[in-house]
C-alpha cells in the first residue's frame, strides 16, 4: 500500500467525504495503464461533474452557499484569453490586499462582471475561486432579503461576517436585485437602508476575501456602490470562433461530439454572436438525442 491509498483510506475512515474525493482524483490521475484508461476517464468525470459543497454554519445555510472549488472541471469550459487577463488582474489584486493587511492597511479585492444574460459570468467568477484555490461562495438573494424592517441588513452582516473568517471567494449574483440607485421616485425607503447597509460592510476590513458582483444591469447599480468595486469587467457573447473553441471543448469533454464541431455551430449560430449558456445547453441537448438514438430509446 502506497501513501496515496492511505490517505484515501484515512479520510474514508474519518467521513471527510471531500478530501477522500480529493484524494481519489490524485490516484485516478496517477493511472497510466492503458486497459484501465477508460475506467479512470468516466470517474474522473464522475467527480468533476457536480461542485462538491462545503458545510456551513446552521444559522448560514438558508443565506449562503459554498462550493469547494478545487474540484472545479477546467477541462470542461473554454476561457477566452481576454477572460484569463481578467482573472489574473484580479489574483494580483488580492495578493496586493494579503501583502497589505501584513502592514495593517485594509484593501477589499472586488470587481463587477457585468454583461448580457447568459455570457458567463457566474461560471468567470467560479473559475476565479478556482484559480485563486478559494471556495466559492454565493449569495441566496431569496433568503437574504427579508420583509422585516432591518433583517435584510443583518443578513447582509452575516454573510460578511463569514467571509471575513473564512476566506474565499463571495459572488452576489445579480447584484442589482439589492444595489439599485437610491433617490429614485420608485424608491423604496428599505431598499435606500439595504444598499447603505452593503457599502458599509465593503467598507470594514475583508482582506481575507474576493468580492464579485454580477450584474446584467449595470447602468441601474447605485453609483457610490459601483465605485467600491477596484474593477468592472463585460463578459461578452462568443464570436465565431469562439463558439468553435468551446464546443470543440465541451464535446471533447463528453466524449460525444457531431464529425465536424465547426458545421454544427455554423449551422445553429450562423456566426451571430451567442451567449456561452445558450451553446452549452444546445450541445447538452445533442447530446441526449445521441444517446437516445445509440439506445435506440423513444420519446
Amino acid at each position: 500500500m502506497n501513501d496515496n491509498e492511505r490517505h484515501l483510506l484515512k479520510y474514508i475512515c474519518n467521513g471527510d467525504i471531500l478530501s477522500a474525493q480529493a484524494q481519489a482524483k490524485v490516484i485516478l490521475k496517477g493511472i497510466t495503464t492503458q486497459k484501465d484508461a477508460q475506467f479512470r476517464d468516466r470517474l474522473l468525470k464522475q467527480l468533476d461533474a457536480a461542485p462538491r459543497f462545503i458545510e456551513l454554519p446552521q444559522n448560514l445555510k438558508s443565506l449562503l452557499v459554498a462550493e469547494d472549488s478545487n474540484m472545479y472541471p477546467v477541462d470542461k469550459y473554454f476561457f477566452r484569453e481576454r477572460d484569463k487577463d481578467i482573472v489574473e488582474k484580479i489574483l494580483a489584486l488580492f495578493r496586493a490586499s494579503e501583502r497589505l493587511a501584513e502592514k495593517g492597511i485594509e484593501y477589499l479585492p472586488a470587481v463587477i462582471l457585468e454583461g448580457e444574460s447568459g455570457c458567463g459570468k457566474t461560471e468567470l467568477a467560479r473559475y476565479i475561486a478556482y484559480k485563486a484555490n478559494l471556495p466559492f461562495v454565493y449569495v441566496r438573494f431569496s433568503a437574504l432579503v427579508n420583509q422585516y424592517l432591518g433583517a435584510t441588513q443583518t443578513n447582509i452582516a452575516k454573510v460578511f461576517e463569514y467571509a471575513r473568517s473564512s476566506p474565499c471567494v463571495l459572488c452576489f449574483d445579480e447584484i442589482d436585485a439589492i444595489g439599485l440607485k437610491r433617490g429614485q421616485e420608485s424608491d423604496v425607503g428599505e431598499m435606500a437602508r439595504i444598499v447603505i447597509s452593503l457599502m458599509q460592510e465593503m467598507d470594514r476590513p475583508c482582506s481575507k476575501m474576493i468580492l464579485i458582483g454580477t450584474t446584467n444591469r449595470f447602468d441601474r447599480l447605485d453609483p457610490a456602490l459601483s465605485r467600491r468595486f477596484a474593477r468592472v469587467y463585460t463578459v461578452v457573447p462568443l464570436d465565431k470562433d469562439e463558439q468553435h473553441k468551446l464546443a470543440e471543448q465541451f464535446f471533447a469533454y463528453s466524449g460525444i461530439s457531431p464529425e465536424n464541431v465547426a458545421e454544427w455551430c455554423d449551422t445553429r449560430y450562423n456566426g451571430d454572436k451567442t451567449p456561452a449558456s445558450t451553446l452549452i445547453k444546445d450541445a447538452t441537448e445533442y447530446m441526449v438525442e445521441k444517446i437516445l438514438e445509440d439506445n435506440n430509446d423513444q420519446y
